[in-house]
């Protein structure tokens, strides 16, 4: 799956421990086939799944994971005044995926990754803005099917003449550029 903002729903959600002891939430998003590029559709019929494990499950004195748990019970557009937590309530519940590629450290294959996760109504894309992180996407697929992409370990792309440029054109404050 391409990098990009998808809106995905929520479709299980788990407490699971971290190989260091800590509690987390594992939340499985699943992103609809209409939200998924034409051109990559056929290989999500039910659509794309996707794994969100660094939502800690805070303790008593943890603020930053309390900070955290607020902002990610916000983005699924749940009221955040609540003493206690219900992850089943988290169930069905919409929210933006910003959506990476990261290089999978055992079998070295590019892999999807959630970056982020924000709240659906807080940055409706506009249509026009919408229309060009399309047309941008479609350029960086362009290239990456005629080999002219090359991603490294550090997350950067550059052509074959050694120029580098943004891989994620869909933040509409960054500009990419291409090379000459």
């Amino acid at each position: 799956m391409p990098p990009g903002v998808y809106v995905g729903e929520v479709q299980d959600v788990q407490v699971a421990t971290s190989g260091k002891g800590n509690q987390y939430y594992a939340v499985k998003f699943v992103v609809a086939p209409e939200e998924i590029p034409a051109d990559i559709v056929d290989a999500f019929e039910d659509g794309a799944v996707l794994y969100w494990n660094r939502q800690i499950k805070p303790t008593a004195k943890d603020r930053r994971a309390l900070y955290n748990l607020r902002r990610f019970v916000e983005a699924l557009g749940l009221d955040s005044n609540t003493t206690s937590i219900n992850p089943n309530e988290w169930m069905g519940c919409q929210a933006k995926l910003r959506v990476r590629l990261n290089k999978n450290p055992n079998t070295g294959e590019m892999q999807a990754q959630i970056q982020s996760v924000d709240s659906v109504e807080a940055q409706a894309a506009q249509p026009a803005e919408r229309a060009g992180v399309q047309r941008q996407l479609r350029r960086w697929m362009r290239l990456r099917r005629l080999g002219l992409l090359v991603v490294g370990w550090s997350r950067s792309v550059t052509n074959k003449a050694g120029v580098g440029f943004d891989p994620t054109p869909f933040d509409s404050n960054r500009s990419a550029s291409y090379g000459s």
